[in-house]
């Protein structure tokens, strides 16, 4: 039995396009695409802000401070009167708390007199 070689035929399909007989249309010129460059742009690097010590800010502080410190002072007064061991652990654990805050405010009230003598 004798194998049949396959033939490729060559074959190219001519694509022909048939043009109906409609009104043509004006073309519209299509508009010319500007191209945007993007230029680097150095941006300018902004100072750090300045921390100014105003005296609104200094009275805000001091007054933070002389509530924190007078609730601190009246927790650790409670602390001592109440005979209730919960009581007692509550009012020292109040006063450690608003100690740490009124020691903050200090801390804080103290760098702004700091800012305040070094500008002068």
């Amino acid at each position: 039995m004798a194998k049949k070689k396959s033939v490729k035929k060559d074959s190219k399909k001519r694509i022909t396009k048939k043009i109906s007989k409609v009104k043509t249309v004006r073309r519209i010129p299509k508009k010319k695409v500007i191209k945007k460059i993007t230029k680097k742009v150095r941006r300018r690097v902004k100072p750090s802000k300045v921390i100014r010590a105003n005296k609104s800010k200094i009275i805000l502080i001091l007054s933070r401070l002389i509530f924190f410190a007078g609730l601190a002072l009246i927790s650790f007064i409670l602390s001592f009167f109440l005979t209730n061991e919960m009581f007692d652990n509550l009012f020292l654990m109040l006063t450690i708390l608003f100690g740490f805050i009124a020691v903050g405010f200090l801390i804080v009230l103290l760098i702004f007199f700091i800012l305040r003598i070094l500008r002068k």
